[in-house]
């Protein structure tokens, strides 16, 4: 897969950490090739008050606004995905949804936020829209969900493991 700049600067700038490193590069160029959204920061270029506030993984310019997006990966190994594990994880990332667009500085805010939530399964993808709609609008806040079903065996459902030593099977710089 050939990157845009801004799917080769979310794979080399430093992110925060933790292990969404493909997740992250892989939602910015689905919202780029299918909605023409342009990277605005990156995870570590999103100023916060206070500094160590939660993040958000990038933002982008999409049809004349600024979004914020929140990227998570839905799977659950060797067990079923329960009702249960999608209310945990999407309280968490919409909490933190919440305290990103608080504390983001002026400068570097935007207008809403896209939660982007990578399924292994289409039953998962079924479970997280369920859940995600019975969460109070308080959690929500307008909060828009992305969801994308990509299969454990295609190659870039290296999303679910985060190896890095893959990087280079799966991502290539454009040609110059």
């Amino acid at each position: 897969m050939t990157l845009s700049d801004g799917g080769n600067q979310i794979l080399n700038l430093p992110n925060a950490g933790g292990n969404s490193l493909e997740s992250e590069v892989l939602s910015f160029e689905l919202l780029h090739e299918c909605y023409g959204a342009a990277l605005l920061k990156t995870e570590m270029e999103i100023e916060y008050f206070p500094e160590y506030s939660k993040k958000t993984d990038y933002s982008i310019h999409i049809v004349g606004h600024d979004i914020g997006v929140s990227v998570t990966r839905a799977m659950k190994f060797g067990c079923q995905f329960t009702a249960a594990d999608a209310r945990h994880l999407l309280e968490k990332k919409l909490f933190g949804i919440i305290v990103s667009s608080k504390n983001v500085l002026r400068q570097h805010s935007w207008d809403k936020q896209i939660l982007h939530c990578w399924a292994s399964h289409d039953y998962i993808a079924d479970i997280i829209t369920e859940e995600f709609y019975k969460m109070s609008e308080s959690l929500r806040v307008g909060t828009l969900l992305v969801l994308t079903v990509c299969s454990e065996d295609s190659l870039p459902a290296n999303i679910f493991t985060s190896n890095p030593a893959v990087h280079h099977n799966i991502f290539h710089t454009p040609p110059q």
